[in-house]
């Protein structure tokens, strides 16, 4: 059983009654041998905003929530589009940026801005921030955030019935493990094989139509001279 006596300063400071807001869950903090810091710790969060036509080119790269794949990261369909079909105000990222989509936090869509995709702008339901190098490796960072430890922080704090979302300054609450950066290096690395291979893995799946049509073509049907 959790329990907790509050003060109702507390309660009225944090706008909101939901119980399992002021308890720390047993597993929340589960067992980690590195401290636990508060996101707003480890990065800045940007408010740069612009409207899509104040944007400097005619074609631009938007992200959505849509082109965010849950969990991995990977940025899906992406191609610039004309900066008149993006309808309303939108966000500015920059390479080294993550974007963490606040809408159903349980969807885990964390994508870490590299420099293939450059300079763009994205949805006002990503909360956009830039990890602080000097204490944390962005593709940690963006891992720890799609985690399922970090995952049931986030959704705990969710409001909204129908579409639920997280505030920046809860997010920015969030507790997570910091370990050295040496760790964090040995970290990076094992991701980074990870992520090469599910990249691997995509591209025998997407070949093997052809390849299956080839076999195919090659067993049962006359080959032209």
């Amino acid at each position: 059983m959790n329990a907790r006596i509050l003060n109702f300063q507390e309660v009225v400071n944090a706008g909101r009654w939901r119980p399992e807001l002021f308890i720390e869950l047993a597993n929340e903090y589960a067992a980690s041998d590195w401290p636990m810091m508060a996101l707003k710790d480890l990065v800045e969060e940007s408010g740069e905003a612009i409207s899509p036509l104040d944007y400097p080119e005619n074609k631009v790269i938007y992200i959505g929530l849509e082109n965010v794949e849950s969990v991995t990261g990977e940025a899906l369909g992406l191609l610039p589009v004309d900066k008149q079909s993006i309808r309303s105000r939108s966000k500015v990222f920059s390479p080294g940026y993550i974007l963490y989509g606040k809408l159903r936090p349980y969807l885990r869509k964390a994508l870490l801005v590299d420099d293939s995709l450059g300079q763009g702008i994205c949805s006002t339901e990503f909360i956009v921030v830039r990890p602080r190098a000097e204490l944390i490796i962005p593709s940690v960072l963006r891992a720890i955030l799609v985690s399922e430890r970090v995952t049931e922080q986030l959704t705990r704090h969710q409001t909204g019935a129908a579409l639920p979302r997280i505030s920046s300054k809860d997010f920015l609450a969030v507790r997570v493990p910091l370990p050295p950066l040496e760790i964090q290096k040995e970290l990076a690395e094992r991701i980074a094989k990870l992520t090469a291979a599910v990249n691997d893995a995509r591209k025998q799946i997407n070949a093997y139509p052809n390849q299956l049509e080839a076999e195919v073509g090659q067993a049962l049907y006359v080959q032209p001279v």
